[in-house]
């Protein structure tokens, strides 16, 4: 059977890599940085940065702050952000001899020919770095776990206050999934032997994470829009006619209770007959308890969604199958979030280039899985026995935390679906680029694996 030579295997990805990085480039280049409702926000905070009333985070403004003053184009700078920080993935977490692999073309050729990320470096929205902040994220998460050598306890702390920092300073509820990572992370390794050599790290590193998490909360909370978010929810599912039936139900219609539910009721289907159930575009006095611009309404807003979802436990079963209803339906498994475009881009790849992506990598695996069967009677079983079960654990746990995180961002994530739940599709991207680069080679070190092997 021919084989293609691994010399000229590894020439053709890199032209194909570079013809796309350089497409790119051009595309930014001759494209001018989109502005959206966002961006004005964005562009006021990185005027005003020591304003620490400011609703946004700091790191973006930071850096909108950086490229105006040094007269930098903003796409080109976030676009070479991120294709670094894919470089630094393949150097810290890769191989180092094979930094120029095709697996890693292989890689870089995905990402490319995915819009949403490329795309997003045209815009002047955090999405614009996000790909690269967590990118680092997982970076530091493979320092933590897979040191080349032991790492001392100040330095365990170091990398877990970075993670942190990361988490906070773009997307502030990135921190739920850095946290729900950290908690699976020390449950798997106080009561798993394959995961106990890193008994430390995920203890430090979850200690850290509650108390940033603790520490943070209310600059968390100052940085979402939360109301507007439950409102939206609220207008967007069958919860009138569920607090309808309650309310028909309830013994005692006069009750204090039963005429607030009531005025729920009244603006919620308001909001859905004239304003396309969306809150901000709504004229508060027209609302009587949903006024979501108003902070003076906020613990009202908070007091409705606890009765709408949390008084009885059939609201919260029906919450949590509303999540993983939005979650295909709206954002068809994360797919529409990764296809969801700002700035320029090639139409094709625009319209198509999720599937190109997928295809690609579908096509790599059966390439691969045929040339393992081509050298000896493969065994999937033996392979992955073979794998290290510290890495299959360590990209089995950002993988079930991203899905999980997910599902949560769909019933908060509110009027930007798309956008919110993005975050748990780049970790995922991430982290199966981590395990592909790491599939014949692993940090751990050969004492660790004996002292595994013996437990």
């Amino acid at each position: 059977m021919f084989r293609i030579p691994t010399r000229a295997r590894s020439i053709f990805f890199q032209f194909i890599a570079v013809f796309l990085f350089i497409t790119w480039l051009i595309l930014l280049c001759i494209k001018p940085v989109n502005f959206f409702p966002d961006s004005d926000g964005y562009l006021e905070t990185a005027n005003n940065l020591g304003d620490t009333s400011s609703g946004r985070p700091i790191l973006f403004p930071l850096l909108l702050l950086i490229t105006n003053k040094l007269h930098l184009k903003l796409s080109l700078v976030c676009y070479f952000i991120e294709i670094i920080s894919l470089a630094a993935l393949f150097w810290f977490c890769g191989p180092r001899k094979k930094l120029l692999s095709s697996t890693n073309f292989a890689i870089l050729i995905v990402v490319l020919l995915l819009p949403a990320i490329s795309s997003y470096c045209g815009a002047c929205l955090t999405e614009s770095i996000l790909f690269a902040v967590e990118i680092w994220m997982v970076i530091f998460l493979s320092f933590l776990f897979f040191p080349k050598q032991p790492n001392s306890l100040a330095k365990t702390i170091l990398y877990s206050l970075v993670i942190c920092l990361l988490a906070i300073l773009l997307k502030p509820w990135i921190m739920v999934y850095v946290v729900g990572c950290s908690v699976l992370f020390t449950v798997i390794a106080l009561f798993t032997k394959a995961f106990r050599s890193a008994r430390t790290p995920a203890l430090v590193l979850l200690i850290v994470t509650i108390g940033s998490f603790i520490f943070s909360y209310r600059y968390n909370m100052s940085k979402s829009s939360s109301s507007a978010n439950i409102v939206y929810l609220m207008a967007n599912s069958d919860k009138a006619d569920d607090l309808k039936a309650r309310l028909k139900e309830s013994k005692d219609t006069t009750s204090k209770e039963a005429r607030f539910m009531s005025l729920m009721v009244e603006d919620i289907e308001l909001l859905q007959a004239k304003y396309n159930s969306d809150p901000l575009i709504t004229p508060m006095e027209e609302l009587k308890l949903l006024k979501v611009n108003d902070k003076a309404y906020t613990d009202t807003i908070n007091h409705a969604f606890k009765i709408a979802y949390f008084q009885r436990k059939q609201d919260i079963i029906k919450l949590m199958g509303l999540s993983v209803e939005r979650y295909i339906r709206d954002t068809k498994f994360g797919l529409v979030c990764v296809d969801f475009c700002y700035g320029p881009s090639i139409k094709m790849l625009k319209k198509n280039g999720v599937y190109f992506a997928l295809a690609f990598s579908f096509l790599t695996l059966i390439t691969w899985f045929i040339r393992q069967r081509m050298k000896t009677k493969f065994s999937f079983r033996k392979y992955l026995s073979a794998m290290d079960k510290q890495l299959l654990i360590f990209v089995g746990v950002l993988l079930l935390n991203s899905i999980f995180f997910a599902l949560f961002l769909c019933i908060s994530g509110g009027i930007e679906l798309g956008r919110t739940v993005l975050p748990a599709t780049l970790f995922q991207l991430a982290a199966i680029s981590y395990l592909v680069i790491n599939r014949h080679k692993t940090t751990v070190s050969k004492q660790d694996n004996t002292q595994i092997t013996q437990q």
